[in-house]
């Protein structure tokens, strides 16, 4: 590869790389700001969250259709426990863990439908009204209960099969799949706990049965 190609590349990447970060943190900043002036005891207005996370009024819409989606994610932010308060990575099994990370991540969406909408719909309005390299970026909550299960198996299986398993239960966990199981399948909440439970202990004990038969 020439030289100069390669060296554009990778500042190409760097580049992404960065305005991915900045995106990330200028969404931290808004949450952390709304929180902060919720814990007023009064729903802020835009230009007051936008004011104290030090952004701009359009850039705090790019992210969120309104500033009740804002408040909405950042009360979900703020429940979310940490998967060591219900798990011990080093200890328990992985498709248990699993399972139990995927009901208390969909229950938490489900017992605010209101805001789970609401969020969904704010996400998916900043897919539509932002170009590719300016969307901002999803908060991906789930990956912080996804990443230290799979990481926990990295004895047992391939990092491609770590890679696919992660994949495969991030489809299980949050926003898209609290609104497959509702919505489109229309299972009441027990029954979508219990299904996306079922669904991560499975896809954990397939992972580990096909790494089973390769060896």
């Amino acid at each position: 590869m020439n030289v100069k190609t390669s060296s554009r590349n990778a500042g190409s990447a760097s580049s992404g790389a960065g305005r991915a970060n900045q995106r990330r943190r200028t969404r931290r900043a808004l949450i952390e700001a709304a929180l902060a002036l919720c814990e007023g005891g009064r729903k802020p207005s835009f230009p007051e969250v936008a004011e104290r996370a030090m952004v701009s009024r359009a850039t705090a819409y790019r992210y969120y259709a309104s500033v009740e989606d804002l408040i909405s994610d950042a009360m979900f932010e703020r429940a979310v426990p940490p998967l060591e308060s219900f798990c011990d990575v080093a200890k328990d099994d992985p498709a248990d863990m699993a399972a139990r990370a995927a009901r208390n991540m969909n229950k938490l969406l489900m017992d605010d439908e209101v805001g789970l909408h609401a969020v969904e719909r704010s996400f998916m309005s900043a897919w539509l009204d932002n170009p590719q390299q300016s969307r901002p970026p999803r908060p991906a909550r789930r990956m912080q209960y996804i990443g230290p299960i799979v990481a926990s198996l990295e004895g047992q299986l391939a990092p491609a099969a770590r890679q696919r398993l992660a994949h495969a239960l991030a489809m299980l966990m949050g926003t898209e799949a609290a609104l497959s199981l509702r919505d489109v399948a229309g299972a009441s909440v027990d029954e979508a706990l219990a299904a996306c439970g079922w669904a991560a202990q499975a896809l954990v004990q397939q992972a580990l049965a096909d790494a089973g038969e390769k060896n």
